[in-house]
C-alpha cells in the first residue's frame, strides 16, 4: 500500500514564494491564504501575503493583515516597528499610529518606537502628540544618526523665542562633528527654520549655507547627468497613439517644481467628496523606467498593462471615486507618457515666483536623491531651466489640457482658484458640507508636512526679500 506525500508547511510556503517570483500572483495568493486558513498569523505567510496585496494596490487589506499579525503577537517593539512602518508605506497612518500607541501603552516603548509614533502623528497634523513622542525618544537616548529627531521636532511648532530649549538642542547637535553628515544637515535645516520663525534671517541664512554644504557632501548631484537625461527627454519621440479614454477613471496630475504649491493645491482640491488624494505616487516613474528599459514605449499591449498597473495603485481598495490626485511634482518629466496612457487625465502645473521657490527648496531637507540639486543654488537654477524647457516642449508637442496655477493667486484668492481648479478637472459643483475641513485629517508625507497644515497665508509671498541681503544669489533667479 502506498501513501500520498503531503507537503509540509515550509514546502508550501516556499512554493508560494516561487509562484509569486514567477509572476503567478493569483496562485501564490490562493496558496498563502490556504496556509493562513489552517495556521492563522503564520509568521512567514502573513507578511508575504501582505507584501503581495500591497503590490496589487490592495493597501487596506495589506495593512489590516499586518495590524492583526502585530496584535496577535503581543505588540512587541521590533514587530510593531516592522508592521507600523509597512502600514505607513501603505498610507494608512491612523492605523500605524494606533499600533504604536497600543504598544507604548503596554510598556513596550523604546526610542525608535517613540520616533516612529512622532513621525506618524506629525504626518497626521497632530503636532503636540508628535512633540511628546520626540521628547520621549530623546530622553530614551535615540540614536540621532539613525533617527533624525531634531529636524522633525523643528517642524512641529512655530518658534517665538531664542531662549526656547530646542535651540540649544539644535545648535549642539548641528555642531557635533562626531555625528553623520546627513543627520547634522537635517538638524541644521531645523535650526534654520527656527531662526526664520523668530525673524533672525541672518542666522537662518548662515545656518542654511552650512547645512546645504553638509547635505551636498552626503548626497552629491551631477549636473552632467541631469543635462544628459534632459537632452534624451527632449529628443524622445512623442508617443503618437494614445490608449482609449476611460471616463470612469480620471487621474489628476499636479506637477511643477518642488515647493511650488503642489501639496497646497492637492489638499484644497481633495476636499471634494468625489476626489481622492494619493499623495506622491512613485508609479509613473517606475512605469516609465520599465517601458524604456524594455524598449516597449510603442508596444500597445505593454502600454495597456502599464495603464492598468497605475490605475490599480491609484484606485486601491477603499471606496472608489472617479478622480484621483497624484501630486508627485517630478511627474512633469513624463507628460508624454501620461498623454499616451490616460488621454482623459487632467494636468495642473503649479508655478511660483522662482526666487521664493528657490529659497524654499534651499531651505528644505530632502531625503530622495532626485532632489540632490537642492543643496546648491546654481544647481537649483539649472534644474529650474530644465524644468521650464521640458514643460515648453510638452506644451508644443502634446495635445492635452494643462491648467497653470499660480501660487500667488492661490494664496491671494483661495476660493476663486479652487473654483477654477474644480471646473478644469470637471468635478460636480455640489460639495458636501465640511468636506474641505475633512481633508486636514489626511496624512501628508511630503516636505510640506508643516506648511500645508497652516492656514493659507501670504507671508510666504516675497519671502525671498528677507534673505536677499544674506543670500544675494537669489537676485539671479
Amino acid at each position: 500500500m502506498t501513501t500520498t506525500h503531503q507537503p509540509d508547511e515550509a514546502e508550501r510556503f516556499r512554493a508560494a514564494q516561487t509562484l509569486w517570483q514567477q509572476g503567478h500572483v493569483e496562485s501564490a495568493r490562493a496558496l498563502l491564504q490556504d496556509i493562513l486558513a489552517h495556521h492563522p498569523m503564520h509568521p512567514q505567510a502573513t507578511p508575504l501575503l501582505a507584501q503581495l496585496l500591497q503590490s496589487q494596490g490592495q493597501l487596506h487589506a495589506a495593512s489590516q493583515l499586518m495590524a492583526g499579525w502585530c496584535r496577535h503577537a503581543g505588540l512587541q517593539p521590533a514587530l510593531t516597528m516592522r508592521c507600523a512602518q509597512f502600514i505607513q508605506q501603505c498610507q494608512r497612518q491612523p492605523l500605524a499610529a494606533a499600533l504604536c500607541e497600543e504598544a507604548i501603552a503596554r510598556g513596550h516603548a523604546d526610542a525608535g518606537l517613540h520616533v516612529l509614533a512622532g513621525n506618524l502623528a506629525r504626518e497626521l497634523g497632530e503636532f503636540e502628540v508628535a512633540r511628546t513622542h520626540y521628547y520621549a525618544a530623546l530622553e530614551a537616548g535615540a540614536d540621532l544618526d539613525s533617527w533624525f529627531v531634531l529636524g522633525a521636532l523643528a517642524a512641529t511648532r512655530r518658534y517665538t523665542n531664542r531662549a526656547d530649549p530646542d535651540f540649544a538642542r539644535f545648535i549642539t547637535h548641528f555642531g557635533d562633528s562626531a555625528c553623520s553628515l546627513q543627520a547634522r544637515a537635517v538638524t541644521g535645516f531645523g535650526l534654520a527654520k527656527a531662526y526664520d520663525d523668530i525673524g533672525d534671517y541672518a542666522h537662518a541664512a548662515q545656518t542654511l549655507r552650512a547645512a546645504n554644504q553638509l547635505s551636498g557632501q552626503a548626497q552629491p548631484w551631477s549636473r552632467e547627468a541631469w543635462a544628459h537625461w534632459l537632452d534624451n527627454r527632449l529628443r524622445a519621440h512623442t508617443l503618437e497613439t494614445p490608449l482609449p479614454s476611460r471616463p470612469d477613471f480620471v487621474p489628476v496630475f499636479i506637477v511643477g517644481l518642488p515647493r511650488s504649491g503642489t501639496t497646497l493645491a492637492a489638499t484644497r482640491l481633495a476636499g471634494h467628496p468625489d476626489m481622492r488624494d494619493r499623495g506622491e505616487l512613485p508609479m509613473l516613474h517606475f512605469i516609465a523606467e520599465q517601458l524604456q528599459s524594455g524598449n516597449l514605449l510603442r508596444d500597445a499591449g505593454a502600454l495597456r498593462q502599464a495603464a492598468e498597473l497605475y490605475r490599480v495603485h491609484a484606485v486601491q481598495d477603499d471606496p472608489a471615486v472617479r478622480w484621483y490626485i497624484d501630486k508627485n511634482p517630478n511627474n512633469f518629466r513624463y507628460l508624454d507618457l501620461i498623454a499616451a496612457l490616460f488621454p482623459q487625465a487632467r494636468i495642473i502645473h503649479c508655478r511660483r515666483d522662482p526666487r521664493d521657490t528657490a529659497l524654499s527648496i534651499w531651505s528644505q531637507s530632502f531625503a530622495h536623491p532626485q532632489y540632490g540639486f537642492a543643496s546648491d543654488l546654481d544647481d537649483i537654477a539649472g534644474f529650474f531651466r530644465g524644468h521650464d524647457q521640458l514643460m515648453q516642449h510638452w506644451q508644443q508637442r502634446l495635445h492635452m489640457p494643462v491648467h497653470s496655477l499660480d501660487y500667488e493667486a492661490m494664496v491671494a484668492d483661495p476660493e476663486s482658484s479652487l473654483e477654477a481648479l474644480r471646473a478644469f478637472v470637471g468635478l460636480p459643483s455640489v460639495v458636501a458640507t465640511g468636506a474641505a475641513a475633512a481633508t486636514l485629517t489626511t496624512a501628508i508625507t511630503t516636505a510640506s508636512v508643516w506648511q500645508a497644515r497652516q492656514p493659507i497665508y501670504n507671508s510666504s509671498v516675497g519671502r525671498w526679500k528677507n534673505y536677499l541681503p544674506h543670500v544675494p544669489e537669489l537676485g539671479r533667479f
